[in-house]
């Protein structure tokens, strides 16, 4: 399977991953399709190719100077040297017009862990092209946000983090409340209980399908 990109996200352990991707419709880690009702089929269409998870280094080309093999051994050795992370309890909450499993409290341990992956990996990731960099900047991006996307690639990162595990695309505003009580229903054992990253996951983006899949998934050792 050929790779375009690749992102290092936190993955949960069974069963909530296999009920999150059943609930979008691709297991990143089986490589295998969910069968969805039309409807839920379209509200989860935006973020199915990603997999149920949560990012923690956005989605980057190799650089040309790289290769997969140097990427994979840098991330057994990070995996190797970083602890575990203990977050706040997970919620469903609605961000904009999305909703999406997140914290109830943004916990600095997963911030510090998220920061540090992103920057440690960061000599891995190509340069961003010009037409890449006015994609972002149609977002309306603010001024820390635009210097976060010019240094490392992506906005959302280092004090922009938040922690969150996406659970549709963009909905319109009459089935947001009935589409959540759905989401509080599906993962009712998981809410309230406290998130613990103690694994993290390197993904591929399948060069023909666009779809992420699982690379390696490795326990935080220290």
């Amino acid at each position: 399977m050929n790779f375009s990109r690749y992102a290092i996200y936190y993955i949960p352990d069974l069963p909530l991953f296999q009920i999150g991707s059943d609930w979008l419709g691709w297991n990143s880690i089986t490589g295998q399709d969910t069968l969805l009702s039309a409807d839920h089929h379209r509200i989860t269409d935006r973020p199915r190719k990603y997999g149920f998870h949560a990012t923690v280094k956005p989605p980057f080309s190799l650089a040309s100077n790289s290769t997969l093999g140097e990427l994979q051994n840098a991330f057994h050795a990070f995996c190797a040297t970083v602890s575990p992370a203990t977050g706040g309890t997970l919620k469903i909450s609605r961000l904009g017009r999305f909703l999406a499993m997140t914290q109830d409290v943004q916990s600095n341990e997963v911030t510090e862990l998220a920061a540090s992956t992103v920057s440690h990996f960061d000599k891995f990731r190509a340069p961003q092209s010009d037409q890449d960099i006015e994609k972002r900047r149609q977002r309306r991006l603010t001024p820390e946000q635009d210097a976060l996307m010019l240094r490392w690639g992506y906005p959302y990162v280092m004090q922009e983090f938040k922690f969150h595990m996406t659970l549709t695309g963009p909905l319109q505003n009459d089935e947001i409340d009935t589409i959540k009580h759905d989401a509080n229903t599906r993962f009712q054992e998981f809410l309230g209980q406290p998130l613990k990253i103690a694994s993290l996951a390197l993904l591929g983006e399948d060069s023909d399908s666009g779809r992420f899949h699982v690379i390696n998934k490795l326990s935080l050792q220290m």
